[in-house]
């Protein structure tokens, strides 16, 4: 029985409503009684049509529930002869007598009142009763009827737009509905969405004239009554094919006004199985172990349509993406109304400069008439006139500064009403490029469904934050990582049940999928329950491969060799199959995140799971920030980098080692002034207060001293010019609402470059280029601190003297204060790979003859292609470390180490 308590009815309409009901009820009445005929069946119809559209108008859905019902009953009555008149009275009369209650008993009706419209609804089903006894149950083949579909030539491209809004949000619904309802299949708020969600494609199909669809939802209708009416029970098969029917609407969806016609002459052998099974279903003549047309993968309309089709739809597609975006109506209306204002206020300004232009003309006229009346005190030299000057001044000095005085109130106000709008209006437009989560996610629990039953594993997908927004840009970039690690997760983590059975666990899988806002950054997580990743397997794998030598691969830690797990080629399976073996996803995985400048990290316990979590930007073109002032200049710290804000007292800091440091609940900080990192000349400051922004983690902390805490801002992005090339320290420029320039600061540059002063590297640096300039100096670039070791240490056997850096950011700011004789970098790194540090070196006229080798896990030839376009005098594989061949290539471009 449906639940109405939900409905909200809309008290302003409810007396227009009763109106339209006791007119149209009249209607109806009337035509019943006279000899039924098609005209009068027109009339019935008609009458009802208007009394649902009023009940759906105001929300009183009691009577959306029976004048449907009374709708499909007449719709059914072409070919009847008796129609049961009396069942039909009674429910017009419970629509007319349900009107005159009053709005609090619509809508939560009592007991009584539920039963009687049951009993209406059963006495209406009585059509179906009857074809029902009158054909006997057969066998499979006893419903294979043959279904023209009658299709226009043209569709009208407004009325189509509309139809394809609502099928899509309808086609969400009933597959999300589908695959919850599987576990409970009589869940009765869920068969009622379903039947819903069906009869709304149905009617809205109707009236664009689209009759496969019409059909082909009207059968999936009936299945979901009969499930409602307990006739029938929905299982596993059953939804297979409503799935299935799910990706023919999906497909029709992507066709354009002029390819119906042809799309369902090329289609109609697969419409007609489709829908046939459909009334097998309603008619519980359908065997669980019949064998139905395969699903249809989502995203492939190519299986149910012909290849011009195909093309032409996604032509279709593509041009709509490009041309515009989805925004909501009510966002659009607050972007109007705020520009709208603006523009009010624009005119305002010019009127007020002109009234500041005479305010200035009258106080020219000030100073020529004080002038006139200096001339004349000289030449008469006349104690009176003298005074009636002066009086003559201070009485018109009084009322322009009274004038001027009002002006500058109105100025104070107008300054005020446009910071409030133009910040109302800058939060209105980059929520507009905000999406919910789950907008980037449709599909994943069909997806995990269809591929766990072709893998006879059962597997349950949680998904959580889905409210949570996300920039539609980034939303798009994450679609595919996301549904990698997931399909990784069901192909590699989740065992089959008789494993899982024999671990002690479940028989089914979990694997979750969280989304959140930490610290200003978004954070996707994919994890699961399965068997995780036994890491000394890996260890073997990685030396199968010959990715590095024995010696290297004892010394990597656990999470370095899940690393590998994200290069391209690389796959713990042994044989490829249709779903995983060729080392694709999590490379796609790990270049994703890359391109977004966020950050992968993954853990996993062996026969635990494994967890992967992506930490992103909220947004590619917006950051908050703290505003600061250094020497003058404003700076930026992104918020998501800050640890903490402190003021200190001078007496507070302490002094360990020579090295200056405060306390924070009970961890040393160091300190460090932005004029030593900036290399700014250190001016003496005599206030006693030190601002601090605390950066880093809690293993290393550090304190960085700034002359001002300014604002907390949301600043735009400007990236810097790129001949300029990476700059030491910043990452980003922007403009105030002052129109004064920010450079934002690279937090991650600014920890290696506090470590290289606090180290003293750069120093370092500058004393043995006098005592080394005679042997070959080699920069080794690389963000595994194993690899790093292992690279430097065989060089420095043969002699040669070695630097490292730890990305190819650190490695840029490096390269520019030294002289090198040769670059030797990998390619996956954070903040600058190898292929840009490489091509920025070969751009730069003063560093372009500095041979660059590159030494990566990557073996695919298209990588090493990359690496040689961009410039790189060798491409080597870490592999060959086992043997002289690095030494040996070293050799060949730069000589022998000369000692």
């Amino acid at each position: 029985m449906s639940d109405f308590s939900h409905m909200k009815i809309n008290a302003s309409m409810f007396d227009l409503y009763k109106i339209e009901i006791e007119t149209h009820g009249q209607k109806f009445i009337t035509n019943l009684s006279v000899d039924f005929n098609e005209e009068s069946l027109k009339a019935l119809v008609a009458a009802i049509g208007a009394i649902k559209g009023a009940a759906k108008l105001v929300k009183v859905e009691i009577c959306c529930v029976l004048s449907q019902c009374i709708e499909d009953y007449l719709n059914k009555l072409n070919n009847q002869s008796n129609p049961d008149l009396e069942a039909l009275k009674n429910a017009i009369e419970f629509i007319q007598k349900t009107s005159q209650q009053d709005i609090a008993s619509l809508e939560s009706p009592n007991e009584d009142t539920l039963k009687e419209l049951q009993h209406i609804q059963s006495s209406l089903s009585s059509l179906d009763e009857q074809e029902t006894t009158e054909k006997p149950k057969a066998e499979n083949t006893s419903n294979t009827t043959a279904i023209s579909f009658e299709t226009p030539e043209d569709i009208d491209d407004i009325m189509l737009d509309l139809f394809l809004t609502e099928l899509s949000s309808n086609i969400e619904v009933l597959s999300d509905c589908l695959l919850d309802i599987e576990n409970t299949p009589q869940d009765a708020q869920l068969l009622e969405r379903l039947m819903r969600a069906s009869h709304s494609i149905k009617g809205a199909a109707r009236l664009v004239g689209i009759d496969t669809v019409v059909k082909l939802a009207h059968a999936m209708e009936d299945c979901f009554v009969a499930a409602q009416n307990n006739d029938i029970v929905l299982n596993t098969a059953s939804i297979n094919h409503f799935l299935s029917c799910i990706d023919i609407l999906k497909a029709i969806q992507k066709l354009s006004s002029m390819e119906h016609k042809g799309w369902t002459h090329d289609n109609t052998t697969l419409l007609n199985e489709h829908i046939n099974v459909l009334n097998e279903i309603s008619s519980n003549n359908f065997s669980d172990t019949e064998t139905i047309a395969a699903p249809i993968p989502a995203g492939t309309p190519t299986q149910v349509t012909n290849n011009n089709s195909s093309e032409a739809s996604t032509t279709r597609k593509n041009t709509t993406h490009d041309a515009m975006i989805r925004i909501s109506s009510q966002r659009i209306n607050k972007l109007m109304g705020l520009t709208g204002e603006l523009s009010i206020n624009a005119g305002w300004i010019r009127h007020y400069s002109s009234e500041m232009l005479n305010l200035k003309k009258k106080h020219n006229d000030i100073i020529d008439e004080v002038e006139n009346l200096r001339r004349l005190m000289d030449e008469h030299k006349i104690s009176e006139l003298e005074h009636n000057i002066m009086s003559s001044i201070q009485l018109k000095l009084e009322s322009y500064r009274e004038n001027l005085s009002t002006q500058i109130l109105q100025l104070d106000e107008f300054d005020r009403r446009t910071c409030n709008l133009s910040s109302q209006l800058h939060s209105e437009v980059i929520a507009s490029r905000m999406l919910p989560f789950k907008e980037g996610i449709k599909g994943y629990k069909r997806m995990v469904r269809d591929i766990s039953q072709s893998l006879n594993k059962k597997i349950r997908l949680i998904i959580s934050g889905e409210d949570t927004q996300v920039d539609r840009e980034i939303l798009e970039k994450i679609e595919a990582p996301i549904n990698h690690m997931i399909r990784n997760a069901i192909d590699h983590g989740i065992e089959t049940p008789e494993q899982r059975i024999a671990a002690g666990k479940p028989d089914f899988g979990t694997i979750k999928l969280e989304a959140s806002h930490h610290n200003g950054r978004l954070h996707i997580s994919v994890s699961d329950d399965g068997r995780g990743v036994d890491i000394e397997v890996l260890r073997q794998r990685v030396l199968e491969k010959d990715l590095v030598n024995q010696s290297m691969a004892q010394h990597l830690t656990k999470s370095e060799l899940l690393d590998f797990l994200f290069l391209p080629s690389f796959s713990t399976k042994s044989s490829v199959t249709e779903l995983s073996g060729r080392g694709v996803g999590l490379d796609i995985v790990h270049s994703a995140i890359q391109e977004m400048h966020g950050k992968l990290r993954s853990s996993t316990v062996l026969g635990e799971g494994m967890h992967i979590n992506l930490e992103l930007p909220l947004t590619l073109s917006v950051i908050r920030s703290l505003l600061v002032k250094v020497n003058d200049e404003l700076y930026a710290f992104p918020l998501s980098n800050i640890h903490n804000l402190l003021k200190v007292k001078r007496k507070d800091i302490s002094t360990l080692n020579g090295r200056q440091y405060v306390s924070l609940d009970d961890t040393h900080i160091g300190l460090i002034h932005s004029y030593q990192i900036l290399g700014l000349s250190q001016q003496q400051q005599d206030n006693d207060e030190l601002s601090l922004v605390i950066i880093g983690d809690w293993n290393n902390l550090y304190g960085i001293v700034v002359d001002e805490f300014i604002s907390e801002r949301e600043l735009a992005l400007r990236p810097l010019n790129s001949q300029l090339g990476k700059i030491k320290d910043i990452n980003a420029a922007a403009i105030t609402d002052q129109g004064l320039p920010v450079l934002i600061f690279d937090v991650d540059d600014l920890l290696l470059s506090i470590q290289d002063i606090i180290s003293g590297k750069s120093l370092q640096s500058i004393q043995s280029q006098v005592e080394t300039s005679s042997v070959q100096r080699i920069l080794v670039v690389d963000d595994s601190l194993t690899v790093r070791e292992v690279e430097k240490k065989l060089l420095e056997s043969q002699g040669y003297y070695v630097d490292v850096a730890v990305d190819g950011v650190d490695a840029w700011n490096i390269v520019r204060k030294g002289q090198y004789d040769l670059i030797i970098s990998d390619i996956d790194m954070p903040r600058m790979n190898g292929i840009e540090l490489v091509s920025l070196i070969k751009n730069d006229a003063a560093l372009r003859s500095t041979p660059v080798m590159v030494v990566s896990y990557k073996d695919r030839e298209e990588d090493k292609q990359k690496g040689l376009q961009a410039g790189a005098d060798y491409y080597l594989t870490k592999g060959s470390f086992h043997d002289d061949s690095l030494v040996g290539i070293v050799i060949d471009l730069i000589g022998e180490a000369t000692i």
